[in-house]
């Protein structure tokens, strides 16, 4: 992994190399014409739920690919299966391949070793109605009894986005699951907050604008990056252009 990591920061690091780089996967009329980075998970409204389902999925296609290299067969590995055609005198450097593989299979068991920890606290987030309640937390149990016993809430559970179904619950009700769930929603989210909070500071502390207060610069960023539209005509209706004598 750190290989791959030094290689595609030596080709981004001049726009020199990165050009040439898409001109030889040009010529090369390779799937893809630049380097891949695989940020989807990155950035608003991504979260950790998303993510470990794709680890799982490519963990399950890696075991079923190093099992099939093993045996010789590149049905997953169209660009392999073409060169052997070509040159079947030259002999496929299996044990050099599967090597390659079952390092990369351990790699991800190790930095995604937290996320298998988790695994029943991520699926209680993703589905709480399919969630065993017995394995459950004893704080979330009754919670789940309650909530996977409501057919209101069954019926709003598809149609709607997790962030939109959880904050829908009543506090009252479901308080332990709701803190669950913005535990596991913030994980992501706290991040693009920050980062977009930091962009937004920076656009706001100008030099022409120096004698902004803390007080200001907290008001302007709360506006900046909140997802809440004024409604400016119930405010101007609202107002008293002249104090009352």
């Amino acid at each position: 992994m750190k290989v791959v990591v030094s290689c595609i920061n030596f080709i981004r690091a001049k726009g020199l190399k990165h050009r040439q780089f898409q001109e030889f996967l040009s010529e090369l009329e390779s799937a893809h014409g630049d380097v891949l980075y695989y940020t989807e998970l990155q950035g608003q409204g991504k979260l950790i739920c998303d993510m470990y389902s794709h680890i799982k999925a490519f963990e399950v296609k890696l075991a079923l690919l190093l099992e099939q290299v093993k045996k010789h067969n590149f049905i997953h590995l169209p660009a392999t299966q073409n060169l052997s055609a070509e040159n079947p005198a030259v002999p496929f450097p299996a044990e050099k391949c599967v090597e390659a593989l079952e390092m990369l299979k351990a790699q991800f068991g190790v930095r995604f070793r937290k996320l298998h920890v988790n695994a029943k606290e991520i699926r209680l987030f993703q589905n709480p109605f399919v969630a065993d309640i017995d394995e459950a937390q004893p704080s979330y149990q009754f919670e789940l009894a309650e909530l996977q016993n409501c057919d209101v809430l069954k019926d709003a559970f598809k149609p709607n986005s997790l962030i939109d179904f959880y904050a829908a619950l009543p506090n009252d009700t479901y308080p332990n699951i709701k803190k669950h769930a913005m535990k596991m929603s913030t994980l992501f989210g706290s991040t693009y907050i920050c980062e977009q909070t930091f962009s937004r500071m920076k656009l706001l502390k100008t030099p022409m604008r120096s004698r902004l207060t803390d007080e200001h610069l907290h008001h302007c960023l709360r506006l900046a990056v909140t997802r809440m539209e004024p409604d400016i005509q119930l405010l101007t209706s609202q107002m008293q252009a002249h104090s009352s004598h």
